[in-house]
C-alpha cells in the first residue's frame, strides 16, 4: 500500500514537472550556500511540518503551504504567490537551524498571504523584486516589498548584498539590510558569514545579527550544517541580548521531492543570565519545483 501510495506521488511529480512551464527541478537549492546564490522566480508548490520543542516550553507544531505559479496570462517575470504570512523581521534575527537554511519558512501566523511577485530586472549580479499582495483576513491588510540584491562572485569569496523595505498598512514600515560572505573550500566544505540589520516601525528599534555557519556536504543527498550566531539591539547603543549555536542535518528520503532534517542547539538569552536552553527541531518537507 505504501509503495503504492508513493508509486503515485512520484507520478504526479513527474507529470507537473512535465506539463508546468519551466518547472526544472533543481536538488541543489537546499544543498548549497543561499547567500550569494541568484534568486529564481520558478513555480513551485512546497509544504512542510515541523516540530520544535524547546526547554520550559509546549512543543510548536507548525504546518506551512507555499504555492507560486506561473499562469499563461502572466510572463516568466511575474508569479502568483499563496503562502503563510511571514515574519521577515523574526527570519533575520533566527538561527539558521531554525530557519531551516532556507530564509523563507519561519512564520509565525496562521493567516495566508496572496499577491504578485514582479522581478523588475535581472542581471548576472543585480536582480530587483517587486511583491505586492493582501493579507487573507478581515480587515484587508494590504503590502508592498521592493527587494533588490546584488552578487559578486569572486575566486577567493562570495560577497551578497540585500537591501528589503517592506510596507504593511496595519504594520506600518520594516526595513531589512544584509551582508553575507562566502567562501567554498572544496565540494565537501563551505563557510558563510553573515549580518543582517533589521528595523521595524512597531518597535522602532535596529535589531543587528552575526553567524557564521559551516556547511559540509556528505552526499548529492545528505549535509550537514554547523553554526553560530549573535543578535544585539541598537536601543540606544549596541547591546547583545542572546547568543546561539546549533547543529542541523538533511537529507532526500525519497524521489526529488520528499526531504526531512532535524536540527539540535541551544540560546543563550540575556534575560535568563545567558543560561543554556537547548531546543530540538524535526521537519519533512515536499517540494515540487
Amino acid at each position: 500500500m505504501q509503495s503504492n501510495t508513493l508509486a503515485f506521488i512520484d507520478e504526479t511529480q513527474q507529470f507537473i514537472s512535465d506539463q508546468w512551464t519551466d518547472l526544472n527541478y533543481n536538488a541543489d537549492i537546499f544543498f548549497s550556500n543561499h547567500g550569494y546564490k541568484r534568486s529564481e522566480n520558478k513555480s513551485m508548490i512546497m509544504a512542510y511540518y515541523s516540530i520544535y520543542k524547546k526547554e520550559s516550553i509546549k512543543p510548536e507544531y507548525n504546518f506551512d503551504l507555499k504555492i507560486k505559479v506561473h499562469l499563461p496570462s502572466t510572463t516568466k517575470r511575474m508569479k502568483i504567490v499563496i503562502e503563510k504570512e511571514r515574519d521577515e523581521i523574526l527570519e533575520s534575527t533566527n538561527s539558521d537551524a531554525v530557519n531551516a537554511r532556507t530564509g523563507e519558512t519561519t512564520p509565525t501566523k496562521s493567516n495566508y498571504v496572496a499577491g504578485l511577485n514582479y522581478i523588475l530586472s535581472s542581471s548576472p549580479y543585480y536582480e530587483t523584486f517587486l511583491d505586492l499582495g493582501m493579507k487573507i483576513l478581515l480587515p484587508l491588510d494590504p503590502f508592498a516589498k521592493f527587494r533588490i540584491q546584488k552578487n559578486v562572485i569572486t575566486s577567493y569569496v562570495n560577497i551578497s548584498a540585500a537591501q528589503k523595505f517592506i510596507y504593511y498598512r496595519q504594520d506600518g514600515f520594516q526595513e531589512i539590510s544584509q551582508l553575507s560572505f562566502s567562501r567554498k573550500f572544496n565540494p565537501t566544505f563551505q563557510t558563510e558569514q553573515a549580518n543582517s540589520l533589521s528595523w521595524e516601525d512597531k518597535t522602532d528599534t535596529f535589531i543587528l545579527r552575526n553567524s557564521l555557519t559551516l556547511n559540509q556536504n556528505i552526499t548529492d543527498k545528505k549535509t550537514m550544517s554547523y553554526s553560530i550566531g549573535a543578535n544585539a539591539r541598537l536601543s540606544p547603543v549596541l547591546h547583545y541580548y542572546s547568543y546561539d549555536c546549533a547543529i542541523s542535518y538533511r537529507q532526500l528520503i525519497h524521489s526529488k521531492w520528499l526531504y526531512a532534517s532535524l536540527a539540535i542547539g541551544a540560546d543563550f538569552p540575556k534575560d535568563h543570565d545567558f543560561q543554556m536552553e537547548k531546543f530540538i527541531l524535526g521537519r519533512v518537507e515536499v517540494f515540487f519545483r
